[in-house]
């Protein structure tokens, strides 16, 4: 899932159709910080119900009052609100900030001053241990907004065959690849992620079966799953993508435990 590879430092908009789409996407954006380790919050359409993710650990907060706390928007009590809730997630030992804001309250008014702020906000959190997510309702959004929109983030996600997929990315660095690589490999099971980190490790096949006492078969039942789930026709390529992707690996589990052994699976 392309969410779960979400860097810190990253600022994200994302297009949603259906209740249940943007409720989908909040859960899976503030699911990958929860296992990061992140306070987590969502600032959530007004009409709608917080049930669905405020049972998970997700402060919940009212857009309208969020966005419009002096009656009109203003970028800097916004910008200031975030740096808040940033320091009050690391003062009570959280890796950092996930956070989703939704634009049910933006009217055509605000619309420039908004732009405007969701462009600065790349600077704001560049290097800093927040990610955001602003959700846009394609009924809301005309064709030029959406350009607007997708030029004034570093990422921008729409939903594409029941899935979230990267539609742009402005990001400078290797990130974009990245994150198509690590969206593959959190496509896998635990089990055939280790079984990749063991062959990427250079054992063979029997070695592996030995270390995760399972049969010769049975692991090479998890590499060819491992290559057909990640869409490459070699276990090179499969490498490959899990070499790229190592920037994201805290996020996925795809890694050795402190020195001292493997992480062990359940088959």
């Amino acid at each position: 899932m392309v969410l779960a590879a979400i860097c810190q430092g990253t600022h994200v908009c994302a297009f949603y159709e259906t209740e249940d789409d943007l409720i989908d996407l909040v859960g899976q954006f503030c699911a990958a910080g929860v296992r990061r380790g992140d306070l987590c919050l969502w600032v959530m359409p007004d009409d709608m119900n917080a049930e669905p993710l405020a049972g998970a650990g997700i402060e919940v907060y009212s857009a309208t009052d969020m966005y419009l706390r002096g009656g009109a928007f203003e970028a800097g009590p916004m910008i200031a609100l975030w740096e808040e809730k940033l320091a009050d997630a690391l003062a009570h030992n959280h890796a950092g900030l996930s956070a989703s804001g939704h634009t049910c309250w933006l009217q055509q008014r605000d619309w420039q001053a908004f732009m405007e702020y969701e462009r600065y906000l790349n600077q704001v959190i560049a290097g800093k241990p927040i990610s955001l997510l602003c959700t846009y309702p394609l009924s809301a959004c005309k064709a030029g907004d959406v350009f607007e929109v997708v030029r004034a983030h570093q990422v921008a996600l729409a939903k594409q065959q029941d899935h979230w997929s990267v539609i742009e990315s402005h990001l400078t660095d290797d990130r974009p690849a990245a994150l198509d690589a690590a969206s593959r490999v959190t496509s896998l099971s635990p089990r055939e992620r280790q079984v990749l980190l063991l062959v990427a490790d250079g054992m063979m096949t029997k070695g592996i079966a030995f270390e995760l006492g399972l049969s010769v078969r049975t692991i090479e039942v998890h590499r060819e799953r491992a290559i057909r789930r990640m869409g490459v026709r070699t276990m090179a390529e499969a490498i490959r993508l899990l070499t790229l992707a190592s920037p994201l690996v805290p996020l996925m589990d795809v890694r050795r435990n402190a020195p001292g052994g493997i992480r062990h699976f359940d088959a």
